[in-house]
């Protein structure tokens, strides 16, 4: 096994790939991920505020895949399968199967329909040497207990802490504005429902993305000063049946520090608002 470097030390690939290795997520969606990453770093190669294309996605798997294979010649990442018809259990992926695997698009990116599942994972050792640094915490002394927070802030922490965080749509946490209201009553409604959020998306800590597709893993990032507008179009905000549609929010990793930080251990021991 290589010797571990500081996790300040590695490329921001290595990180998302171990950050992703250490939480056992899926190979697919990997490449969004990175750009994501990317982004919130201000790194000169960072994507627009949107998600990849898919032919974007595809130019960037073989510079992925090559980080990977190495980090997983050096002991430090490993990938299993799991059929996802079957019972049986996740099985290790090693060889010229691993290089076929790492090499093939198709398994990087996203799908609603997946023939098979393909997780990362890392061993103990790497696992207790990054753990730290993938998931920080941040100082939270001189922010609002969990107590002064406004039930409405809260709702929208949680509501980034969980993995699906949509704000809106069919399982969305905000209500839709009545059919009955004009324009000025429309805004004034999506003011009141923007409030609690917009503090944390200028902190950084929260960013919010629009999801035109069920069936595509595709995003627009929604910028402050865009918020409004886009919160009153009932396009955007998406008021059919389809899972996953609509506006949603998810931590920053500076976002998840300060969550970590305090707030998600009240939380966690409450799991109620009261």
């Amino acid at each position: 096994m290589r010797t571990m470097r500081p996790w300040d030390s590695l490329t921001i690939a290595e990180q998302t790939l171990m950050r992703r290795a250490i939480s056992e997520y899926s190979l697919a969606g990997m490449v969004q991920n990175y750009g994501v990453a990317l982004r919130w770093a201000d790194a000169d190669e960072a994507p627009p505020p949107r998600s990849y294309t898919e032919d974007e996605q595809r130019t960037l798997v073989p510079r992925l895949a090559a980080v990977a294979l190495d980090l997983a010649e050096h002991g430090l990442l490993t990938l299993h399968k799991k059929e996802i018809h079957h019972a049986a259990a996740p099985v290790l992926v090693t060889g010229p199967e691993l290089h076929e695997a790492l090499a093939d698009p198709a398994n990087w990116i996203w799908s609603a329909r997946p023939e098979r599942h393909l997780h990362l994972a890392a061993p103990q050792s790497a696992h207790e040497y990054w753990f730290d640094g993938a998931h920080p915490t941040a100082d939270t002394s001189a922010l609002p207990t969990w107590d002064e927070l406004r039930l409405e802030e809260r709702e929208v922490l949680v509501c980034a802490a969980e993995a699906s965080g949509m704000l809106t749509g069919a399982f969305g946490i905000w209500e839709d504005p009545p059919a009955d209201l004009d324009l000025h009553e429309r805004l004034a409604w999506v003011d009141q429902q923007l409030a609690p959020l917009l503090s944390f998306v200028r902190e950084g800590w929260i960013e919010v993305q629009h999801y035109p597709d069920e069936d595509s893993d595709a995003f627009t990032v929604i910028s402050p000063d865009e918020m409004r507008a886009a919160l009153c179009d009932p396009d955007i905000r998406h008021e059919g049946d389809e899972w996953g549609v609509g506006v949603g929010c998810v931590f920053t990793y500076a976002g998840l520090a300060v969550w970590r930080g305090g707030w998600s251990g009240e939380w966690g021991r409450r799991l109620s608002f009261d």
